[in-house]
């Protein structure tokens, strides 16, 4: 016997996501469950994540004690989503991101932050994170063009970047990428230090 549930924030959804959540899709995706056979499809723009992997406009198979996460921002427990797909009827709303943790892995409070870690830190960021496409900015030429923007986009989207490759709690990665802020400000303080003595220098010579 075939059965089958919808998320997303669209109401008719099974498990419905509240509107306000914009990265969330209406129709973000849908599991099937045919005999002892579970199938996720991914309907969404920015994705689902089946353990940490990306499932973007494709299907995977999943199994009970998978974590499941929309977009970066709501991680489902396989046993809850075996519940609705064992009556087919209910429908809820996903919980807010402070009540996540009963019902699966939390996402990091930082993931839409800034990183300024990865903004001051670049390539030497990305690779203590698994983050290895910012060391274009080695290629003769065309990395130092592109330098200033790497840093720009790293600054944006680091935290996300680096949550994907990440095998840990939320907490620990919290802490990490708080770690990397503040070396970063030390490289600031540092750089800007340098500068004044350099200044300083050049003005005393004149």
């Amino acid at each position: 016997m075939e059965n089958q549930i919808t998320i997303g924030r669209n109401p008719q959804s099974t498990i419905v996501v509240d509107a306000q959540y914009t990265t969330v899709s209406g129709s973000h995706a849908t599991i099937t469950r045919s005999g002892n056979v579970l199938t996720l499809e991914d309907h969404s723009t920015n994705g689902t994540y089946v353990n940490g992997q990306k499932v973007h406009h494709a299907s995977a198979a999943i199994r009970q004690g998978d974590t499941i996460t929309l977009s970066h921002q709501y991680t489902l427990n396989m046993s809850e989503v075996l519940r609705y797909l064992g009556s087919g009827q209910e429908t809820q709303r996903l919980p807010q991101p402070q009540e996540i943790s009963s019902v699966g892995k939390k996402t990091p409070q930082c993931l839409d932050h800034w990183s300024w870690g990865a903004f001051m830190l670049g390539w030497l960021w990305g690779v203590c994170n698994g983050v290895y496409w910012p060391l274009v900015i080695f290629i003769p030429y065309v990395g130092q063009v592109a330098a200033l923007v790497i840093c720009f986009i790293l600054g944006a989207n680091g935290n996300k970047y680096a949550w994907e490759k990440f095998t840990g709690s939320a907490e620990e990665f919290d802490r990490k990428q708080h770690n990397w802020a503040i070396a970063a400000g030390i490289y600031a303080i540092i750089l800007a230090i340098v500068l004044v003595i350099a200044l300083l220098a050049i003005l005393s010579e004149m």
